[in-house]
Protein backbone atom coordinates (compact mmCIF):
# COMPACT_ATOMS: atom_id res chain seq x y z
CA UNK A 1 0.00 0.00 0.00
CA UNK A 2 0.91 3.03 -0.21
CA UNK A 3 1.84 5.55 2.96
CA UNK A 4 -0.90 7.78 1.78
CA UNK A 5 -3.20 5.09 2.27
CA UNK A 6 -3.19 4.60 5.85
CA UNK A 7 -5.83 6.18 7.94
CA UNK A 8 -6.50 6.28 11.40
CA UNK A 9 -9.12 3.89 13.05
CA UNK A 10 -8.61 1.59 10.05
CA UNK A 11 -7.41 -2.36 10.38
CA UNK A 12 -5.45 -3.49 7.99
CA UNK A 13 -4.14 -7.02 7.29
CA UNK A 14 -0.47 -7.79 5.97
CA UNK A 15 0.35 -9.03 2.23
CA UNK A 16 0.25 -12.73 1.76
CA UNK A 17 -1.98 -15.11 4.02
CA UNK A 18 -3.40 -11.74 5.89
CA UNK A 19 -3.20 -13.79 9.02
CA UNK A 20 -2.10 -10.81 10.66
CA UNK A 21 -4.15 -7.48 11.64
CA UNK A 22 -3.25 -4.11 13.10
CA UNK A 23 -5.38 -1.38 14.04
CA UNK A 24 -3.80 2.37 13.78
CA UNK A 25 -4.50 4.11 16.62
CA UNK A 26 -2.44 7.39 16.00
CA UNK A 27 -0.44 8.50 13.14
CA UNK A 28 1.85 11.88 13.86
CA UNK A 29 5.37 13.27 13.33
CA UNK A 30 5.60 13.81 17.17
CA UNK A 31 5.40 10.03 17.76
CA UNK A 32 8.72 8.19 17.80
CA UNK A 33 9.67 4.57 16.61
CA UNK A 34 12.46 2.52 17.55
CA UNK A 35 15.58 3.17 15.25
CA UNK A 36 17.77 0.55 15.66
CA UNK A 37 20.93 1.37 13.13
CA UNK A 38 23.69 4.32 12.88
CA UNK A 39 21.66 5.68 9.82
CA UNK A 40 19.40 9.04 10.38
CA UNK A 41 15.88 8.42 10.71
CA UNK A 42 13.43 8.70 8.80
CA UNK A 43 11.82 12.36 8.34
CA UNK A 44 8.19 11.26 8.34
CA UNK A 45 4.78 10.17 10.62
CA UNK A 46 5.16 7.08 13.26
CA UNK A 47 2.21 5.09 13.22
CA UNK A 48 0.85 4.11 16.47
CA UNK A 49 -0.91 0.49 15.78
CA UNK A 50 -2.72 -2.26 18.36
CA UNK A 51 -1.62 -5.47 17.12
CA UNK A 52 -3.44 -8.54 19.81
CA UNK A 53 -3.20 -6.52 22.58
CA UNK A 54 -0.15 -5.35 22.27
CA UNK A 55 0.59 -1.50 20.98
CA UNK A 56 3.41 -0.78 18.84
CA UNK A 57 4.84 2.06 16.68
CA UNK A 58 6.52 1.91 13.13
CA UNK A 59 7.33 4.33 10.57
CA UNK A 60 4.59 5.54 7.78
CA UNK A 61 6.75 4.10 4.58
CA UNK A 62 7.33 0.41 7.13
CA UNK A 63 3.67 0.10 8.16
CA UNK A 64 2.30 0.71 4.64
CA UNK A 65 5.00 -1.61 3.37
CA UNK A 66 3.71 -4.43 5.56
CA UNK A 67 -0.04 -3.66 4.73
CA UNK A 68 -1.77 -5.63 2.24
CA UNK A 69 -5.06 -4.04 2.61
CA UNK A 70 -7.96 -2.93 4.62
CA UNK A 71 -9.90 -5.20 6.59
CA UNK A 72 -13.63 -4.96 5.40
CA UNK A 73 -16.28 -3.27 8.56
CA UNK A 74 -18.03 -6.42 9.43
Amino acid sequence: MRPSDIKLGVTYRNRGKGRTQRTVLRIGRDLKAPWFTDSPRPDEPVVEFSQQDKVERLYLSSFASWAGSAVPNE
